[in-house]
C-alpha cells in the first residue's frame, strides 16, 4: 500500500479523535519502506525522526485516518497537474498558522509513495523555515547557500528515508527572500531538479501571502498553487485578499484545514 511500512501502533482509546491540525499527542512508532530509486545514490541520505512525526501532525502510519484524505488530495492534484502539463506547485496560505507546511510535507509523502511520482519538496519560507524541523532532519544544508552562490544546487539536495522524495531544505532565516526568488537561480532550481535530478513534481512551502512579498515575487514562476485555509481561524477578508494577490496564477484547489469532526470527511475541496 503505497510502499509504506506496516506501522507499529500502541493501543488507543476507543473514542480518540484525530483531525488535521487538532490531534491528541500520538503514540505510534512507524517506519516507511524505503528503497532508493535509480539516481538517488548521488545525494546523501538523511534520517527522519519518525517518532516526532505525530507531534508535528505528519503522517506516520497506515492506521492514520488522515492518510486517506491526503491520498485523495494527491490523486486529484496529480490528475489536474498531468492534464495541464504542470510540474511545479506552491502551497500557500493567507496568514501563518493555517497548516501549509504540514500540508506540503504530507502531500509530498503521499506523492512520493505513488510509484513513479518522484517528488522534490523545497522549503522557500525564508521567515520560518520548518520543513526539516518537522521531519526531524538535523544539520542539513540550506537552500539559502545556493541562492547566495556559496554552494552548488546539488550540494543542498538530500534524500530523506521516505519513498522517492528529494528534500531541498533550509535552516537559515533570510530577509532577502524576494530578491532570491526573482533571481536567475530560481530558473536553475527548476530546470535541474526536474530534468537533471529526475523529479516529476516540485512542491514549494513558501511564506504566507500577507505580511511579506516573498510569495508574491515567486508565484509567477510556478505552474499552480494549493491554497490552505484553517477552519475557524482564516479570515474571509484575508482569504479574499490572498486570492487577489494570486493574480493569474492557477489555483488547483483549496484545503480546509483543522476541520471539526462533523466535516472531517469533507474538508478537502
Amino acid at each position: 500500500m503505497d510502499h509504506i511500512r506496516e506501522a507499529v501502533t500502541r493501543a488507543r482509546g476507543a473514542n480518540q479523535k484525530l483531525l488535521v491540525g487538532k490531534r491528541e499527542p500520538a503514540e505510534p512508532r512507524a517506519r516507511f519502506r524505503h528503497e532508493a530509486p535509480p539516481g538517488f545514490d548521488a545525494f546523501p541520505q538523511v534520517r527522519c525522526d519518525f517518532d516526532s512525526f505525530a507531534r508535528h501532525r505528519i503522517i506516520s502510519n497506515e492506521q492514520d485516518p488522515v492518510l486517506s484524505a491526503y491520498r485523495v488530495l494527491r490523486t486529484r492534484v496529480l490528475q489536474k497537474m498531468e492534464t495541464e502539463g504542470w510540474r511545479t506547485l506552491a502551497v500557500v496560505s493567507a496568514a501563518s498558522g493555517a497548516g501549509k507546511t504540514v500540508t506540503a510535507i504530507n502531500l509530498a509523502i503521499a506523492m512520493g509513495a505513488k510509484q513513479g511520482s518522484r517528488v522534490a519538496l523545497v522549503d522557500l519560507d525564508f521567515y520560518r523555515p520548518s520543513v526539516a524541523k518537522y521531519l526531524g532532519v538535523r544539520e542539513i544544508p540550506s537552500v539559502v547557500d545556493f541562492f547566495e552562490g556559496k554552494k552548488d544546487l546539488r550540494d543542498v539536495v538530500v534524500r530523506p528515508d521516505l519513498p522517492d522524495m528529494l528534500l531541498i531544505g533550509n535552516e537559515r532565516v533570510s530577509r532577502r527572500g524576494a530578491e532570491h526568488l526573482t533571481s536567475s537561480r530560481v530558473n536553475e532550481l527548476f530546470d535541474r531538479t526536474l530534468n537533471e535530478f529526475g523529479a516529476k513534481v516540485m512542491i514549494f512551502d513558501i511564506s504566507p501571502l500577507l505580511g511579506c512579498d516573498d510569495a508574491i515575487a515567486f508565484l509567477p514562476k510556478v505552474d499552480c498553487v494549493l491554497v490552505i485555509a484553517a477552519s475557524g481561524q482564516t479570515k474571509v477578508t484575508d482569504l479574499k485578499e490572498a486570492r487577489r494577490l494570486l493574480g493569474k496564477t492557477p489555483v488547483i484547489g483549496t484545503v480546509l484545514n483543522k476541520a471539526r469532526t462533523s466535516v472531517q470527511n469533507n474538508y478537502y475541496y
